[in-house]
């Protein structure tokens, strides 16, 4: 099938048989390290050691707010994870509120150590993050590559007037301990950033020496962060020498290194403060291999090279060592996809155009949302008010068309998005919204029926080859959010569920039967089948509320009368049933988020499961406290409230009755268990409020 052209293929694809890699590895971290300094090293650099490296551009999300240690702990085990601020990995005999490290940390762990990196807080860590529902468990990857015999080492900080370290973290076992060397690593220059500068020649000396016996080398070079820390501070032309020169040494630093160790890695946990500001918060990662060819990175977690997730990299070490992944794994071992021209250049782009989706988001979707939720009002106004004259019924018409068809719009011009303003963008959705309203309004009440086909339509075929428009629509999913990467959003499913039903009410009107059954039940198979695929809709959410309301329908437009008892027993018996379905579609195809979660229910681990029911209610609690779609789901809930308890629903036509009670009951259900139901709600019953406006409108202008 076309989709299927949208993931890395077995020719270019290092997949794999990566698990025969038993190669010694040395990471390089950079914190603070933008796309802002990878464009300078594909400009300035050497061109032959950045061309042979794989490039991956990589999400830095972590629970809760903002947290430069919360990025760094979430890449090192692999889940969200949050931190204790101000704290810091010590060398031993480093000093911690008047105590000795090693001894303050005895103090509180009970264990010894005799030499080597402590982490004094790691108990409080633990506690600290099994009050949360992401259940990461810090240390795992020091624990794994321990147990498999393979030492770790780590060197290096980031320390300006404070204590900044961050790879230590990577190496550390859940105890709390470390091999390495942090203080020997930065020697003093009083022309540096806060007088300080990383030790090359120390630790190039130190790798030699320590690589047999440490095959896992991680070294933190703090020097761009320091210089970051301090450009507040300094003249422009200052601190473009001295990022200039940083530059230089870092680039030196790894060609030394490549000389003897062929095998190793550049990653930037987070970037730095004004990147962040500027909302460029995607980080570079570099995998640099004996074979020399170079690439971009493809993450199974986000199915896309233009963006990674930071809990792939703990899986993708472990598959670099030879070692087996677990299911406690939440991501996937990264896959390198051979050179193609201007790899590189290419990834650039891909990460403007993301960034400047991401900046532009919350105007673009804040005026859309509070137009759409004024239109509802005015449009209930009018019509409830029995308004006559044809000009302001026509207007209502245009008006409403426009806004049914305004998310096909976000869906044509996605590509637009990325490449021009956002009042412009938002101009052209206006204008060719109207510009639709305006002449398929001439088709009075199949108008209806054209825009929800054209938008069914879009949508399915976009998902059938790849979501390429989805992945790049303001309605779409944001990488830099991080919420989702791939399938159909929640900003769409329930539009994509209401207006596969409102297409039932015309196909009603087919006088054949079996004609007309065959149709219907087939548009419903579809997209079910689309929502529920691992690698097309993947929108679980969506699938099960698409299945339960088609089981309404089935019972609506049949006219089949049963007791409160059988259509709760129906409802719970179509629940499992599409459970089972679910499942089905997951196990026939590359696994998803989706499938994960079935296997961890199928092994008994429930509390995976509780845990993420947990992180979804909290979820929904944050987007109704502080999202714009609030504004549109209350006020279509309360439009749809009205119109049913006031019997306002009743229609000549027996099937639009169907449509507004299956669309009401299909967003109540997308409210109650999507994983974003507030924002899949809104959308649902706006459409559903909208088209029964809609036909009310046609209604008395017939009369």
């Amino acid at each position: 099938m076309a989709f299927i052209t949208s993931y890395p293929n077995s020719t270019n694809a290092k997949t794999a048989d990566e698990k025969n890699e038993h190669k010694n590895q040395v990471i390089i971290l950079v914190p603070g390290m933008s796309f802002e300094e990878s464009e300078w090293f594909f400009d300035h650099g050497d061109h032959t050691l950045w061309s042979s490296a794989y490039l991956g551009a990589m999400n830095t999300k972590s629970a809760g707010l903002h947290s430069e240690l919360g990025s760094m702990l979430t890449l090192s085990a692999g889940r969200k994870t949050t931190a204790i601020p101000h704290t810091a990995p010590l060398d031993i005999e480093d000093e911690l509120e008047g105590q000795r490290a090693g001894d303050r940390f005895t103090q509180l762990t009970n264990n010894r150590v005799i030499d080597g990196v402590v982490y004094p807080q790691i108990e409080e860590l633990h506690k600290k993050n099994q009050e949360t529902h992401y259940n990461a468990h810090f240390g795992q990857l020091g624990d794994r590559l321990s147990n498999a015999g393979v030492r770790s080492f780590v060197m290096g900080t980031s320390d300006t007037d404070q204590k900044h370290r961050f790879a230590a973290f990577l190496t550390m076992t859940s105890k709390g301990t470390t091999d390495g060397s942090l203080n020997g690593s930065v020697m003093s220059d009083n022309t540096r950033a806060y007088g300080k500068k990383m030790n090359s020649s120390w630790m190039l000396n130190e790798i030699d020496q320590k690589s047999e016996e440490y095959p896992f080398i991680v070294i933190e070079w703090g020097d761009l962060y320091r210089l970051s820390a301090l450009k507040e501070q300094m003249t422009d032309v200052a601190f473009k020498k001295q990022r200039e020169q940083t530059l230089q040494e870092l680039e030196a630093f790894i060609q030394n290194i490549r000389e003897e160790h062929p095998d190793m890695w550049l990653i930037s946990p987070f970037v730095h403060k004004e990147a962040y500001l500027s909302k460029k918060q995607i980080a570079p990662v570099y995998e640099w291999t004996s074979n020399g060819e170079g690439g971009v990175l493809f993450s199974d977690t986000t199915r896309r090279t233009d963006v990674l997730s930071n809990v792939d990299l703990l899986p993708t070490f472990i598959q670099r060592f030879g070692l087996e992944s677990t299911d406690d794994d939440q991501g996937f071992p990264l896959k390198r996809i051979t050179k193609e021209t201007n790899d590189a250049q290419q990834l650039f782009q891909r990460v403007d155009q993301s960034v400047h989706i991401f900046k532009t988001r919350a105007w673009v979707l804040s005026i859309y949302v509070t137009s759409l939720a004024v239109l509802l009002l005015a449009v209930s106004g009018w019509t409830w008010l029995d308004k006559k004259k044809d000009t302001q019924k026509t207007f209502l018409h245009i008006l409403l068309l426009s806004a049914l068809s305004s998310p096909l719009w976000f869906l044509v011009l996605a590509k637009l998005e990325s490449t021009s303003s956002a009042g412009l963008f938002f101009v052209l959705l206006l204008c060719c919204s109207l510009l639709w309203g305006g002449i398929v309004r001439l088709l009075q009440s199949f108008a209806l029926l054209l825009t929800a086909s054209c938008t069914v339509i879009a949508l399915s075929v976009d998902l059938l080859t790849g979501s390429t428009l989805l992945s790049h629509s303001y309605l779409g999913y944001d990488p830099l959010i991080g919420a989702r990467y791939y399938g159909i959003g929640n900003e769409y499913v329930g539009i994509y569920i209401v207006f596969v039903f409102v297409i039932t009410a015309y196909l009603a009107k087919v006088r054949i039967t079996w004609l007309r059954w065959t149709a219907s039940i087939l548009l419903i198979a579809g997209h079910l089948f689309i929502l529920g695929h691992s690698q097309l809709g993947a929108n679980a959410g969506g699938f099960l509320s698409a299945c339960l309301a088609s089981i309404f329908w089935i019972m609506w437009a049949t006219s089949i009368k049963v007791s409160k008892k059988r259509m709760i027993l129906s409802f719970i018996l179509s629940g499992v049933g599409a459970l089972i379905f679910l499942y089905f579609l997951q196990s026939v195809s590359q696994s998803s988020h989706i499938g994960v979660a079935y296997e961890r229910l199928l092994a008994g681990d429930y509390s995976y499961i509780i845990d993420t029911i947990a992180r979804k209610v909290e979820m929904n609690v944050k987007l109704f406290k502080h999202s714009n779609w609030t504004q549109l789901l209350v006020i279509s809930y309360l439009l749809a409230g009205l119109i049913l308890w006031r019997r306002l629903d009743r229609w000549s036509d027996v099937n639009k009755q169907v449509f507004i009670k299956t669309g009401v009951m299909g967003s109540v259900i997308l409210l109650l268990i999507n994983d974003s139901g507030v924002v899949a709600a809104a959308t649902s019953m706006f459409c559903v409020v909208s088209i029964y406006f809609y036909w009310r409108l046609i209604e008395k202008t017939d009369e």
